[in-house]
């Protein structure tokens, strides 16, 4: 019962995902006396009135931005009000996926054992997916004009576990 086991692992360290940050909020202008757009209103979006509601904002301040650990992205890695709105009718300077998201460590480990008895063979298996159970986030919603804007709300690849038996004959 104790012999004959065999033991098989997989591990995946990565480093996180890019990712960009926009709003799609729609076009809320400041209008003057004359139907005139002076402005945009807070929260408002299509920077550049074109009709479509995803544009980009403008790079934010150095270190207003951290995306360094798995807090920042529980916490909400930066608050929407330090993404500066760019000038009336102009796209945002931030580039295209600028960030980087949460990483992923995850082990994988297999346990077996076969039985022979004479031309029979039997294999016990057991799978575990996640072994230590770590949390790995999910991309953060990076969405300005959400209320969520800046956090991860969900987790992917949680423990499980799979058993198996074979019958060779």
């Amino acid at each position: 019962i104790l012999g004959g086991w065999r033991m098989s692992n997989i591990l995946v360290l990565q480093s996180g995902l890019p990712f960009s940050v926009y709003t799609s909020a729609s076009f809320n202008p400041v209008l003057d006396s004359n139907n005139d757009v002076i402005g945009l209103q807070p929260g408002s979006g299509d920077f550049n009135a074109d009709g479509y509601n995803y544009d980009l904002p403008n790079t934010p301040a150095t270190g207003s931005v951290h995306t360094g650990t798995r807090s920042d992205f529980l916490k909400g890695f930066a608050s929407a009000s330090v993404f500066p709105t760019p000038a009336l009718g102009q796209q945002g300077n931030v580039g295209r996926n600028t960030f980087t998201g949460p990483g992923l460590a995850n082990l994988n480990t297999e346990f077996a054992k076969v039985v022979n008895w004479e031309r029979y063979s039997l294999e016990f298996r057991a799978d575990v997916f996640n072994l230590f159970n770590r949390v790995n986030l999910t991309q953060p919603d990076s969405d300005l004009s959400s209320s969520l804007f800046g956090r991860s709300t969900s987790q992917n690849l949680p423990r499980s576990w799979q058993f198996g038996l074979r019958l060779d004959f």
